[in-house]
């Protein structure tokens, strides 16, 4: 089985769980009832959508005769990116609630891009870390009145 089509399988069913499960949170007591489940369902939605867009597109290239490259060697990095990246997640997580929204995302932001990026470009990921975490920021606290830690 090629990769694209277990990936599009696995969207496609983890939407459907997520969907149904979207639709077992409870009612809102004040307001629109239905407003908690609104988001999660279109979350599930789309996942959906997107693993059916992945077979799709999968099957076509499999009827075009497009090979998987299974068997390509990754390029060494990947282990690193990935890694890097899971690490990095894990110390936003604790950290969030520790040192706030603020600190903490500016470190995760700082030191993914600087994975991606590398150390060369430490100018472009500087600015592009504080505009886009103090946008998130304005965003959250600023328009949606959510105040953060």
């Amino acid at each position: 089985m090629r990769r694209d089509t277990i990936v599009g399988l696995v969207s496609l069913c983890f939407g459907a769980v997520y969907t149904i499960q979207a639709f077992q949170l409870p009612k809102a007591a004040i307001g629109n009832p239905w407003a908690p489940i609104y988001f999660p369902a279109t979350l599930g939605v789309l996942t959906m959508l997107l693993g059916l867009a992945v077979l799709l597109v999968d099957r076509k290239r499999a009827a075009a005769g497009h090979r998987d490259k299974a068997g390509k060697a990754k390029d060494p990095g990947y282990w690193i990116l990935t890694g890097g990246t899971i690490l990095l997640s894990f110390a936003y997580g604790f950290l969030f609630e520790h040192i706030g929204f603020i600190p903490s995302t500016l470190l995760f932001l700082g030191g993914l891009l600087f994975l991606v990026n590398g150390k060369s470009a430490w100018k472009l990921n500087g600015i592009i870390t504080v505009l886009f975490t103090l946008g998130l920021w304005v965003v959250f606290v600023k328009a949606f009145q959510i105040n953060l830690p």
